[in-house]
């Protein structure tokens, strides 16, 4: 059995890519290769994301140097390392390639769970020395992995193999059809389901809010997620327009949701609303999640992986980013016909259980590893 070091850092704090990586780690893909882990995990909230602080470069060198004996002692035919689009994070993701590199003879794969900010933005405006750094440490790599053809041109003239495919989501298979027939009700329930950053959407969702409660009040809109220290000024703003707009009955945050809570959550759900125009938005779980509870999602049009997740007037609405009159238009014409947001919601699963099971993913990844390593 080939031998596989897999580096990641595992919740909490949760969000998207470390819990992918807990799922992968914790999956059948150890049936197939004799697996590995070097845990880089920091448990600290998600404040300390990137940050430039004793504690975040005490753990890159530790672990850096934790890299080097993990690799003699297995011999490893293959390292799997997911990197980062910011300097800082970016510059422990390259030595991990350069230690694996230099101390091993291993396939190295990279896995971007990001958009395409790691082009666009981290390499095009960084300085000649980083522009050089990064070149140089994806030239040791054999594989990069991104979410759509679209988003392959991040690593276009950097690494040789380029694979697309999306991310995947742990089916339940308790869920059956009947579970999704949709009670008419009087109310009807819009989500936002996400950390809430302003990048996110969330005072975008708002501004909409105020505008469909003017015309519709039997409505009501749920926010889950929490509140981080560097985004203060978006809180702020935000009550500020639920002070204004005498939103306060209309709207309710849950805070963090897990479990039965979150099951609940979106049973009850009847659209999704996720416009986010966050930089590193790659192919967000709120979506897939969404998908597979048959509800209708809008969403933004040009954000990471999000045009090739949701057919537009399809399985979902695709809106500008940043223009909460579009998303109040796609709001009201779901609201309006509740056989069209029933069919997208059930042609959502459909395309969910064809394209975006953590299953599918799986073998996508298997097959990745195995071309690697032949």
């Amino acid at each position: 059995m080939k031998k596989v070091i897999l580096i990641g850092s595992l919740p909490p704090p949760f969000h998207g890519s470390n819990v992918y990586f807990s799922n992968l780690l914790n999956s059948e893909l150890r049936d197939k290769f004799e697996i590995s882990h070097l845990d880089i995990s920091d448990h600290r909230s998600l404040d300390n994301l990137s940050k430039l602080d004793f504690t975040n470069v005490y753990l890159a060198l530790k672990n850096l140097f934790k890299l080097i004996p993990l690799i003699r002692k297995v011999r490893p035919g293959l390292i799997y390392i997911p990197v980062s689009s910011n300097f800082l994070p970016y510059l422990r993701d390259g030595l991990f390639i350069l230690f694996s590199h230099i101390f091993s003879d291993a396939k190295i794969i990279i896995h971007l769970h990001e958009g395409d900010y790691f082009r666009k933005y981290f390499y095009e405006r960084s300085n000649s020395f980083v522009k050089f750094f990064i070149r140089y440490t994806l030239a040791k790599v054999d594989t990069a992995i991104v979410y759509s053809d679209r988003l392959k041109y991040n690593f276009e003239g950097f690494v040789k193999n380029i694979v697309a495919f999306p991310n995947g989501l742990e089916a339940k298979n308790n869920l059956s059809e009947e579970y999704f027939a949709k009670i008419p009700k009087q109310v009807s329930v819009i989500s936002f389901y996400s950390n809430l950053f302003e990048s996110k959407g969330v005072l975008d969702v708002l501004e909409a809010a105020a505008i469909v409660i003017k015309k519709n009040s039997n409505v009501r809109f749920l926010f889950t997620g929490n509140w981080i220290k560097k985004e203060e000024k978006t809180r702020i703003r935000a009550e500020q327009i639920i002070n204004k707009n005498n939103l306060n009955k209309f709207i309710e945050f849950t805070g963090v949701i897990t479990g039965e809570a979150k099951e609940k959550f979106l049973k009850e759900t009847d659209i999704m609303v996720f416009p986010t125009w966050y930089p590193y938005e790659g192919c967000p779980m709120v979506i897939l999640e969404s998908m597979e509870y048959s509800i209708p999602v809008i969403s933004t049009k040009d954000t990471g992986a999000i045009p090739e997740m949701i057919s537009d007037g399809e399985t979902g609405i695709l809106v500008e980013r940043n223009n909460p009159v579009e998303i109040a238009e796609a709001i009201f014409k779901l609201l309006a016909d509740e056989n069209l947001r029933i069919s997208m919601g059930k042609k959502a699963r459909e395309r969910f259980k064809r394209d975006f099971t953590f299953d599918r993913n799986l073998d996508n990844i298997i097959t990745a590893f195995t071309k690697a390593l032949n």
